[in-house]
């Protein structure tokens, strides 16, 4: 049986080895290091943010529907928060900009996360141009569904 925790561990482990890759450097933004040092699963903390772009993976909810006698479909719906800082406000849009835009790429290419659930789509976004009252940190708020039929 797939697990939530381990749906939650396999999206994280993508972002972390995939999102690099998809990423479009734009003049005067550069592409900073990512792994899954800079992925968290856990609800945002600005103040104890290690590095200067973090995502943080947040459990909402979930659906459970009768598949069959010894299966369930489950849709948990998630929230995924990219937060950048340390640099000016237009360069902090570009990049919380940038990374969303190869976020939307990797789960539109990468539906199954390498096969492991049966799909996961983004519902919607929301953008923050100041977190915290501060100009320095920039956010974004991307609704998840991530499906799979869990057995039992």
């Amino acid at each position: 049986m797939i697990t939530e925790m381990q749906v939650l561990e396999r999206l994280k482990a993508v972002i972390a080895t995939d999102l690099v890759g998809l990423q479009e450097s734009e003049e005067g933004i550069s592409i900073e290091h990512f792994d899954e040092k800079n992925i968290e699963i856990d609800f945002p903390d600005v103040d104890s943010m290690r590095k200067n772009t973090m995502f943080y993976i947040q459990p909402d909810y979930e659906n459970l529907e009768d598949l069959s006698m010894s299966s369930d479909l489950a849709t948990m719906h998630v929230t995924l928060f990219i937060l950048c800082k340390g640099a000016s406000s237009e360069k902090l849009v570009r990049r919380v900009f940038g990374y969303y835009t190869a976020l939307y790429v990797l789960v539109r290419g990468n539906q199954t996360l390498d096969g492991f659930i049966d799909f996961a789509r983004i519902t919607d976004m929301d953008y923050y141009p100041a977190v915290t009252a501060s100009a320095t940190v920039t956010a974004m708020e991307i609704s998840l569904q991530l499906q799979w039929s869990k057995d039992f």
